[in-house]
């Protein structure tokens, strides 16, 4: 690759979207494997981030190239319900621990007042006390998700979308226009401003969080796509991003969490309802606890006027 001020867009264009389609062969050939716990994952934001070089590319591609974007974007929503399921149980297994029935009642006064601190499973009379109850409204969502996850797996391996990701994979070709001598830095500079004010604008509300989200992961694939032509300084910026990312992630993945459990709680075993609920505001307290946390960054870095400050050392 040439130096930084003599990367064209073209030269990009060749080399970086090769590598991008390169990473997603390897992550569609690890979908089938029973054991790859973040095949799907991989696949995911390697599609994304395939997808936003195109788009960032644009301008010294051919129309077909760009045309790819809408069939990516497609592929990857159709893979959203299996990671979505994977991601409930992963985050369930963090908050709430693993799945494990106790019968223990030292937790449970009156029932160790009746029963005394142990109850032997099936004993005449004896119930699950508080920890017992959560126990198994901890198993029943755990039941749950795992049949999403089977059930989405199955449709993935015996459906279509495993054959298009196949065949995007081995098509993708690389055609650039008359424009592909334009210089990748100056491609950048019309972009990059914009991302960051997006990704900059002040938020207001839980959604306006989530979309922040998303163009605080745009902006930094972007930066990323566009790194060989952007001064040494943006990969600092780069890497703040990716933090910050991470913070709101985890905010968006456990709303959706609360969410989903909520729902469960209503449509559950009614024995069970109570300790859902309980285990529901367990994880409603992590949620608020990951909103403070993403808000106070987002504040520390909306009020210090970061986001100028990295646009400008970032286009130098």
């Amino acid at each position: 690759m040439p130096d930084a001020d003599q990367v064209s867009c073209g030269d990009l264009a060749q080399q970086t979207l090769a590598e991008l389609v390169e990473d997603l062969r390897w992550t569609v050939a690890r979908l089938p494997i029973p054991g790859d716990q973040e095949a799907v994952h991989d696949t995911r934001v390697a599609l994304r981030r395939l997808r936003d070089a195109v788009a960032g590319l644009a301008p010294c591609l051919s129309p077909g190239d760009r045309d790819r974007a809408r069939r990516l974007r497609l592929v990857e929503r159709a893979l959203g319900p299996l990671r979505d399921a994977e991601a409930r149980y992963e985050l369930m297994a963090s908050v709430l621990g693993p799945v494990a029935v106790s019968f223990d009642r030292r937790d449970d006064p009156l029932a160790s007042a009746v029963y005394g601190s142990t109850v032997v499973p099936g004993a005449a009379g004896a119930e699950s006390g508080l920890r017992g109850l959560e126990a198994r409204a901890r198993g029943q969502l755990a039941d749950t998700v795992a049949a999403d996850i089977s059930r989405e797996r199955e449709a993935l391996l015996g459906g279509r979308t495993l054959r298009r990701l196949g065949r995007l994979t081995s098509e993708f070709e690389v055609n650039t226009n008359a424009q592909s001598r334009l210089p990748a830095a100056a491609v950048a500079a019309r972009q990059l401003p914009d991302l960051f004010e997006r990704a900059g604008r002040p938020h207001r509300g839980d959604q306006a969080l989530h979309r922040r989200r998303i163009r605080t992961r745009r902006l930094r694939y972007r930066l990323q796509l566009f790194g060989p032509a952007l001064a040494e300084e943006h990969r600092r910026v780069v890497e703040e991003l990716r933090r910050l990312q991470s913070l709101l992630g985890r905010f968006h993945d456990l709303a959706v969490l609360v969410e989903w459990m909520d729902e469960n709680s209503r449509r559950g075993n009614h024995d069970l309802r109570p300790a859902l609920r309980r285990l529901t505001v367990r994880v409603e307290l992590e949620r608020q606890a990951a909103q403070e946390l993403a808000e106070g960054e987002l504040s520390r870095l909306d009020g210090s006027g970061w986001w100028d400050a990295a646009r400008r050392a970032c286009l130098g």
